[in-house]
């Protein structure tokens, strides 16, 4: 073990991280009513409420990992900066699909099944539980581990939230088609077939 005890930046860390959860639930019943109001609006409401949430959150888990006391490893740190990088990939293949990244001009209300979305409903919420993980091991800090399973938590059962309170009353039947036939956050890794009946003979 290394570091002394951060008990100030441990609480600090962790009431960040839970002020950017509940901005980021906020977010996402507020999503449902600026679908009504057009696809700028929706943009727009994304960028002032899902930004300050995640930048809440993610500010809160870098004091996590600088609290002590944290143990020194160089295979986790290397394991942990390749499951960084392999969370950045899955959230960028997202977010270039779906995210608030483009131009208000380009942005759509479509539900998105294509890409990595073909595969996996929920992509960003499964790169940042990945991203808990890599963290863990990368900063070695025992705060962040032991709070690693809240955020987990917290991830998964946005999920939820966001389907039950924006996906489904928007999408209806269509996103009950697309839950039915894709994962919701462990990917499937060959796509599914179509029927197309029997192969003949």
């Amino acid at each position: 073990m290394i570091d002394s005890p951060s008990p100030f930046l441990t609480w600090l860390g962790l009431c960040l991280g839970l002020a950017g959860g509940l901005a980021i639930s906020a977010y996402t019943v507020a999503n449902r009513r600026a679908r009504s109001l057009g696809a700028f609006r929706h943009w727009l409401v994304g960028w002032i409420l899902a930004l300050g949430g995640m930048a809440s959150m993610l500010a809160g888990w870098v004091l996590l990992c600088l609290a002590g006391p944290r143990w020194e490893s160089l295979s986790a740190r290397i394991a942990g900066g390749v499951i960084c990088f392999l969370s950045a990939w899955i959230y960028v293949q997202s977010a270039r699909l779906v995210g608030r990244w483009r131009r208000p001009s380009s942005y759509t209300l479509s539900l998105c099944t294509r890409g990595i979305h073909a595969r996996i409903r929920h992509p960003q919420a499964l790169s940042l539980c990945i991203l808990v993980a890599g963290l863990v091991l990368l900063s070695g800090s025992i705060p962040f581990l032991v709070t690693s399973p809240l955020w987990i938590a917290f991830w998964a059962g946005y999920t939820v939230l966001e389907e039950r309170a924006e996906l489904i009353p928007t999408f209806g039947e269509e996103y009950h088609r697309y839950r039915k036939s894709t994962p919701r956050l462990i990917p499937r890794i060959r796509r599914a077939r179509s029927d197309k009946g029997p192969k003949p003979a």
